[in-house]
């Protein structure tokens, strides 16, 4: 079976606006992406963000070096005071976190991003920044204040990948993880460890593995797992000498990159979909849908803005 992540983002779509009626109403409301590269992959996601937020009824503005769109200048004429950040030049951290604090600071923004990767001079910095982030407005769950109060089980909040996947498989009745095994690959701030704890929080025996873990573990480790959740951004590593042939594995491929010029994921679908009981195709890649839980968590947060306050920075 093939577990179809675009028409979920989709279906979500309608959810998301009446939220956005609920609970903002009338008041003006933005996200703010920090975007400072000119990554390609990069700029093609954050097109996609703005997109499906105002598909919402939530602009998504977009703060950065390179990039004061006649888009961003149009947005921020509907806001208070942000137009010198839209045409600001970020080229040092103290001018990226001082517009930080002022994101932190606008009742108007209720969620802030800092798109990664890095440019390189920024990248040293990159713990400085995501820590700047008040926790009430952290959308992807990196700065050190959310990431202890959810290890101490103040809140539970799920990074915008992990919740997509989790969403994926409970929408097609998969998320039955007690007593089952689970495989995920790699084990990144952002996806592989919330996934891992997640899972263990659902009652599954989770095994996490990396770039170091010798190739022959990870298959050994893959072939004996119900699931196996890959994100390591390395196309096609997975191909049917990690699964087994009995059908009834689930695969889902949280990676991208390309082949010649086309969209390709970690798994070689070719190779193991007559061999596994379900499996995610790319193209159709998370992507869509972890832009839609990206908006979702927007909600969560406002669930969790009294918890949090006492931590706002």
């Amino acid at each position: 079976m093939i577990l179809s992540w675009k028409t979920l983002s989709v279906s979500l779509q309608e959810e998301l606006v009446q939220k956005r009626k609920f609970f903002f109403g009338d008041r003006k409301a933005y996200v703010a992406i920090i975007f400072l590269g000119d990554d390609y992959s990069s700029a093609t996601y954050v097109k996609h963000k703005k997109s499906y937020g105002t598909s919402i009824g939530l602009p998504v503005i977009v703060f950065g070096q390179n990039h004061q769109a006649e888009y961003d200048r149009n947005q921020a004429g509907k806001f208070d005071d942000i137009g010198i950040y839209i045409n600001q030049k970020y080229d040092s951290v103290w001018k990226v976190m001082e517009l930080i604090r002022y994101l932190n600071h606008d009742d108007e923004c209720v969620g802030i991003i800092i798109q990664l990767p890095l440019p390189e001079q920024f990248e040293p910095y990159k713990e400085q920044l995501l820590a700047a982030i008040t926790p009430q407005k952290d959308l992807d769950w990196l700065g050190w204040v959310i990431l202890w109060l959810s290890e101490i089980g103040l809140v539970d909040f799920i990074p915008a990948t992990p919740k997509a996947v989790l969403y994926l498989l409970e929408q097609y009745k998969l998320d039955d993880f007690k007593g089952k095994t689970i495989a995920i690959l790699w084990q990144s701030n952002i996806v592989g460890k919330p996934l891992a704890i997640q899972c263990i929080k659902r009652g599954a025996t989770v095994y996490t593995c990396n770039s170091s873990t010798p190739s022959e573990q990870i298959k050994t480790i893959a072939k004996m797992s119900d699931y196996i959740i890959s994100s390591t951004w390395k196309v096609h590593l997975i191909d049917d000498s990690f699964v087994r042939n009995d059908k009834t594995q689930i695969v889902v491929d949280v990676g991208y990159g390309h082949i010649d010029g086309k969209p390709v994921g970690d798994v070689n679908i070719e190779t193991i979909q007559d061999k596994v009981a379900s499996y995610t195709p790319v193209p159709g890649w998370v992507g869509p849908l972890t832009v839609a839980c990206i908006f979702a968590n927007v909600f969560s947060l406002q669930d969790y803005q009294d918890v949090l306050k006492p931590y706002k920075l």
